[in-house]
């Protein structure tokens, strides 16, 4: 009895698949090892600032002027009641989104297939950027997690179209609200691309250019808005204690408009990022590259995707 349980057991193994979880272990080692040896940087000093006036006052007060939504700082609340007040604390929620973004990438698999999503997930992996960002509690990687869930939701819904991507899509969209105003960034460069990406079929046909049968209803669709919505309502409101914060969600643009613009110290010119992919982050610049060549990619979610990816770098730059 206990012999065939081991064989099975050792059959299970061998079945196994340990690519996928070999990629998350290599990403988790180099973003958990020596987590503490950094010192705190002042933008993490500012958010540790924060989570002690939400353990003072009850909740986080939104000010829209601040350029940054309420989720990372309710996290930090959370991660620091239940781990203490250490550097630890503060850093392990970034840590656990950007392993989780690294996991996210393999769930691409769907749609650019096995090797590219696995491709793609060991380059985030051991990213010299990404590692460095994914061990330093600030928004940036919340923004990249939920960005990836927003677009992963779009391309599974144009060749899939069933509710589970319905449900990425949606929740990956209210959590870009919740994390930064960039979001309009995300929005903005998503729906250029659609329309960019249709001119690309019209000049070179693309396979796949048609959406795939939608098998998700207007009740999931309902309730994935009610979720996103109410998800937003009651962080901007301070969890119903700071209603006026949800007027903050347009507020912040008026903002950001009049000085986030502005470079306030980090000015670069535009070359500069492009400059720092190239000297550190090879897969980056192959992937650059092939996107000068989008208009043979036969996929349209692929020319969708490069599209997309070179709008937002501009947007940034």
């Amino acid at each position: 009895m206990e012999g065939d349980r081991f064989e099975q057991w050792q059959a299970r193994l061998a079945a196994t698949d340990w690519t996928p979880w070999l990629i998350l272990a290599l990403g988790a080692f180099l973003r958990f090892f020596l987590l503490g040896i950094k010192p705190p940087h002042f933008d993490e000093g500012i958010n540790g600032w924060f989570v002690d006036q939400m353990t003072k006052n009850g909740f986080y007060k939104y000010d829209p002027t601040n350029y940054h939504g309420p989720l990372h700082f309710y996290i930090l609340f959370l991660s620091q009641t239940l781990f203490g007040r250490n550097l630890w604390a503060l850093r392990l929620p970034v840590v656990c989104a950007s392993i989780a973004s690294i996991y996210l990438a393999l769930k691409f698999e769907p749609i650019f297939g096995r090797n590219a999503s696995r491709l793609a997930a060991l380059a985030m992996a051991v990213s010299p950027g990404f590692v460095f960002y994914g061990r330093y509690s600030i928004h940036e990687v919340w923004l990249l997690l939920f960005s990836m869930l927003f677009i992963l939701g779009l391309l599974g819904l144009w060749k899939l179209g069933t509710s589970g991507y319905l449900w990425c899509t949606g929740m990956g969209l209210a959590g870009m609200i919740l994390t930064k105003e960039t979001y309009i960034i995300h929005i903005g460069c998503a729906v250029i691309a659609t329309f960019a990406a249709w001119l690309s079929h019209q000049i070179t046909r693309s396979s796949n250019a048609k959406p795939a049968r939608q098998t998700w209803s207007y009740l999931d669709l309902s309730i994935v808005i009610i979720a996103g919505v109410a998800a937003i309502v009651l962080f901007y409101s301070g969890t119903f204690f700071h209603w006026s914060g949800v007027k903050g969600l347009y507020k912040t643009f008026d903002a950001w408009f009049k000085t986030g613009s502005n470079g306030n110290g980090h000015e670069k010119k535009w070359w500069y990022w492009l400059m720092l992919i190239g000297r550190y982050e090879a897969a980056v610049a192959i992937g650059l590259l092939a996107c000068a060549l989008c208009q043979w990619f036969k996929d349209i979610t692929v020319r969708y995707l490069a599209i997309y990816a070179v709008g937002v770098l501009l947007a940034y730059s």
